[in-house]
């Protein structure tokens, strides 16, 4: 009889439902769930990417974009072997880096040009950034407003005047370098101590953080120095865990890992930066030591805080990562070597994120309050400084309604453009220009120049210095026919861009062809 029952129940017990493999929902929950979290963080991203999209439009036109966008066009026309980027020799270039070399790749198989790749860059990168930003602030506090903070605070937490400057996070420049290497290089050095900072200290895990190191340092070798002792400082304040022999292993696997990735890159050697006229890029970044009171002003209220975070934690990974950083600043001021100021972005970045981590985590009350007002102020003057980034946003009619009111701003970098160039220059073409702008035009439209305006490492000083004497030869009027000539066919020269103030010496064997945008092409005459 027991049987017979419990055959009977066994029988009318539902089917069980089949598993659900579609993992569609609960990836959707996460989402849901995120955004209900970090509800504060996500409209502030939303609103930097929608600002970051009106950018795109105009699209910033610097000197220095069109040194990328020319690496971008000789990775097109020939990945493989794309030698110099602004000048006809062969070898590789410090500019081929796995970024460009990346985006060159995603380009080829749908034939974008370097233009739509680096719009579509700007994008990227910004959104990369803004998730390390938010990694590594987790990893410091748990505070809801904390990412939101730090990421108002990296963007307008700088001074009274507005920064343009290549790794500078500044609204204005970080919208008008977006798509630069040293943009990628910052969210690449956030993400990797995210990841240091937070986790065990295991070899296998280590060893991939070492090789995203790896890849930073050939991007950016700026950037990368600031990383590199940001990654110092992580590993000082988790001194207890590198007690453990597996963590140790961890580290030395992780600087094994690192130094392979640098050296089997086929592009260009990285102890080759250190090389050439690299000591002629410290009167270009001389700048950066000159504004200080102008420039870094608002980073005043982060030494307050990091003074307590120091109170409470004597190996506090953002004391001793500002501390290090700072180190860096200070060993360029005493030296000379202005291009260390090149770090200056990370030591605001570490002030800038101890104000943002300390106000949110205040509880209400006469302390907050009293942090609260400076940094109103703060957010206020510094938006106010670099209103000019979201004028050009704008539309023209807006724009110039919203200039009558507040005044012009400067705002995005836009130097002259030749777009016509493109129906005369050839990538095998070279180009005789003496002006930097004209240069710069030649090289964005994939032409060689006879000398570079640009410090490229894997070029000597004593071969820039030739190619510079050549180019000044080339145009001076002293210069007899018969020397002219030696030098034209020398460097293959079969286009001269002047400027529309400029003139050809006479008996230049080349005639006009075009002229508009302030620019003059002639072709040189066989």
């Amino acid at each position: 009889m027991t049987t017979t029952v419990s055959s009977t129940s066994t029988a009318t017990q539902p089917p069980v439902p089949p598993a659900d493999t579609d993992p569609r929902p609960r990836i959707t929950a996460r989402v849901s769930g995120f955004v209900q979290r970090e509800r504060p963080y996500v409209i502030g991203c939303a609103l930097l990417t929608g600002l970051l999209l009106a950018v795109m439009r105009p699209m910033p036109w610097g000197d220095d974009l069109t040194l990328h966008i020319a690496v971008l066009r000789r990775l097109l026309a020939n990945p493989l072997h794309p030698g110099n980027p602004v000048v006809q020799m062969g070898g590789g270039s410090a500019y081929y880096s796995p970024y460009t070399v990346l985006l060159a790749l995603l380009g080829k198989p749908f034939g974008l040009g370097p233009i739509a790749l680096y719009r579509f860059a700007m994008l990227a990168n910004g959104l990369l950034l803004m998730s390390g930003l938010y990694r590594f602030i987790r990893t410091l506090s748990q505070a809801r407003w904390a990412p939101p903070l730090a990421l108002i605070g990296m963007l307008l937490w700088w001074g009274t005047t507005a920064i343009t400057f290549s790794g500078y996070l500044s609204l204005d420049s970080f919208c008008d370098c977006a798509a630069y290497p040293s943009t990628i290089g910052t969210a690449l050095a956030l993400h990797l101590w995210a990841g240091l900072n937070k986790g065990t200290l295991r070899p296998r895990r280590l060893a991939g953080l070492g090789a995203l190191l790896g890849v930073l340092l050939l991007v950016h070798q700026f950037t990368g120095i600031s990383a590199t002792v940001g990654c110092a400082a992580i590993l000082v304040s988790r001194h207890r865990e590198l007690r453990e022999r597996a963590a140790l292993r961890g580290v030395a696997l992780a600087l094994a890992v690192c130094a392979v990735v640098i050296a089997i890159w086929p592009y260009y050697h990285l102890w080759s930066v250190g090389g050439g006229q690299l000591h002629l890029l410290d009167p270009i970044h001389h700048v950066l030591y000159t504004h200080i009171d102008t420039w870094y002003l608002y980073a005043t209220p982060g030494l307050l805080a990091l003074a307590l975070r120091l109170r409470r934690n004597r190996t506090d990974p953002l004391v001793l990562m500002f501390a290090g950083v700072a180190a860096v600043v200070v060993l360029g001021w005493l030296s000379g070597h202005w291009s260390f100021g090149r770090s200056w972005p990370m030591v605001m970045f570490t002030a800038q994120a101890a104000v943002a981590i300390h106000v949110a985590e205040l509880p209400r009350g006469r302390v907050r309050t009293a942090w609260m007002a400076p940094v109103a102020l703060a957010t206020a003057m510094g938006l106010w400084a670099q209103t000019g980034i979201l004028l050009a946003a704008m539309p023209t009619a807006v724009r110039n309604e919203a200039v009558k009111v507040i005044g012009q701003h400067a705002g995005l970098e836009q130097l002259p453009h030749a777009a016509w160039l493109d129906g005369y220059l050839k990538p095998s073409d070279v180009v005789l220009a003496d002006i930097p702008l004209a240069q710069s035009e030649v090289a964005a439209h994939g032409a060689y120049n006879v000398s570079s305006p640009w410090y490229l490492p894997e070029i000597t000083e004593s071969q820039d210095e030739v190619r510079a004497s050549a180019m000044k030869a080339l145009l001076s009027p002293n210069t007899t026919a018969a020397a002219r000539t030696a030098l034209i066919s020398r460097y293959h020269v079969t286009w001269v861009l002047l400027l529309s103030d400029e003139t050809l010496p006479a008996g230049f064997p080349a005639q006009q062809v075009a002229a508009a945008d302030t620019f003059v092409l002639y072709r040189v005459l066989e």
